[in-house]
């Protein structure tokens, strides 16, 4: 299997551009609207497809569903392609059905997916293959939900098809190299869950406007927060628990999770919370974070390289009444969680002094904001260090395979890369050792 992913993140890593200088998290998230690799994103399959509507209604009804889908309303945009379909009755018959009627079926798909709805998304999808066979579009709906239910094979396959059909997309090939990803953590009896503020935890309440804004700007601030779990055992632990902890909990306890630590990348408050950096600090408001987490699980055992333990106390005065739970970790400091799931634990400066990132099994790399998907974090802030960033990119990552699976700290413009694609065409190529 991991065989089979090396060749595809060599193919997928021909796709992806790159800019030639050491580019910070800040242009990243300018590149982030422009360059976005979604497994969901309608426009990349449906440029090709322009069948025409049946009628007026049927047309002004679904282009309203686009509008909701494209505003992010999926429940709305739901509601309205199923009034579309009802309009569009008399074309779903087995014999009469239309490439407009698969359509609608098809971008339904796209917006259950968006809710979480897996198995209807599948269903939708089966509309579309059924309808029109030869589209890549239903293939590519169907294995997106598979995906997501944990049916790897049937994904790949359906990838494969849709990859057939439209072999110059390179969306596929990436998802293609994602699936085969999951399928290798499962045989390692390995989960990672990474959390989005928007989409996982940090969902809007009625009753609590001001959180409601912290929300907001976790949305924009873009962050993942992973848990990574042992599925023999069920033990877990969660890697830079921020913005919304009691959703991290809910999540968590939902899965019958065992939560035995927490693991801090870096010392900057969109990743451990507390009190805000200047100018924020002046609303006087804390953020949900590693302080919170310890004062829920009152067990928890939390792991901080030694040079960020300081910062992450200043930004969490609570913290240090319970500082005797804090875990210094040095370079190359090791965690197990049960017998096949083993953590090791690396000093790379460069965004902090104390900036660390950990590799699991080998193969699993969680960053944090040392490096992300062809930019490394911000050095123009407190703790940065251009020399000891091109160290870490020249150095300390050079002895890493180029099949180590990346998941950075923020999904400015992808939720994972390889050594190998950012080695080929990424940021750490551009610092070889010599």
């Amino acid at each position: 299997m991991f065989s089979n992913f090396m060749s595809f993140f060599q193919c997928a890593a021909k796709n992806l551009k790159r800019s030639s200088s050491i580019s910070s998290s800040s242009c990243c998230r300018q590149q982030y609207k422009r360059n976005m690799i979604s497994g969901t994103n309608m426009s990349k399959l449906s440029a090709a497809f322009r069948p025409s509507a049946p009628n007026d209604r049927t047309f002004k009804s679904v282009s309203k569903a686009n509008e909701y889908f494209a505003k992010k309303e999926y429940k709305l945009a739901i509601d309205e392609y199923t009034k579309a379909l009802t309009l569009a009755q008399p074309s779903l018959d087995k014999k009469t059905a239309t490439a407009f009627s698969a359509l609608i079926f098809s971008n339904r798909s796209a917006s259950y997916y968006q809710c979480n709805k897996w198995v209807e998304a599948v269903k939708d999808a089966d509309q579309v293959i059924r309808i029109k066979p030869e589209w890549p579009k239903g293939y590519f709906r169907r294995a997106e939900a598979n995906l997501k239910l944990g049916k790897y094979d049937e994904a790949l396959e359906d990838y494969y098809t849709a990859q057939r059909k439209d072999p110059q997309n390179p969306q596929i090939t990436l998802r293609i190299a994602k699936a085969l990803i999951l399928k290798d953590n499962q045989d390692m009896k390995l989960e990672i869950y990474a959390l989005e503020p928007g989409k996982d935890i940090c969902l809007h309440t009625k009753t609590n406007p001001i959180q409601n804004k912290i929300f907001d700007f976790a949305i924009d601030m873009k962050n993942i927060i992973y848990i990574i779990a042992d599925l023999e055992t069920r033990k877990c632990v969660v890697i830079d628990a921020c913005w919304d902890v009691d959703g991290i909990l809910r999540f968590i306890k939902k899965k019958k999770l065992d939560l035995v630590g927490a693991i801090v990348t870096h010392y900057h408050f969109d990743h451990v919370g507390g009190i805000p950096p200047s100018p924020y600090d002046q609303f006087r408001i804390k953020v949900s974070g590693i302080y919170s987490l310890m004062r829920r699980v009152p067990k928890l055992s939390v792991y901080i390289n030694p040079e960020d333990i300081p910062h992450v106390l200043k930004s969490n005065p609570g913290m240090s009444e319970l500082k005797r739970r804090i875990i210094s970790t040095p370079n190359k400091f090791t965690l197990k969680l049960g017998n096949l799931t083993n953590l090791q634990f690396i000093h790379v400066p460069g965004h902090t002094e104390g900036s660390q990132i950990i590799l699991v099994n080998e193969t699993r790399l969680f960053t944090g904001d040392t490096l992300m998907v062809g930019c490394v974090g911000r050095i123009d802030l407190p703790g940065g260090d251009i020399k000891e960033m091109k160290k870490t990119l020249k150095e300390r990552l050079s002895d890493l395979e180029d099949g180590t699976v990346v998941y950075p700290g923020h999904n400015y413009g992808g939720e994972w890369t390889t050594i190998g694609m950012e080695r080929d065409k990424g940021i750490i190529g551009k610092f070889k050792r010599k």
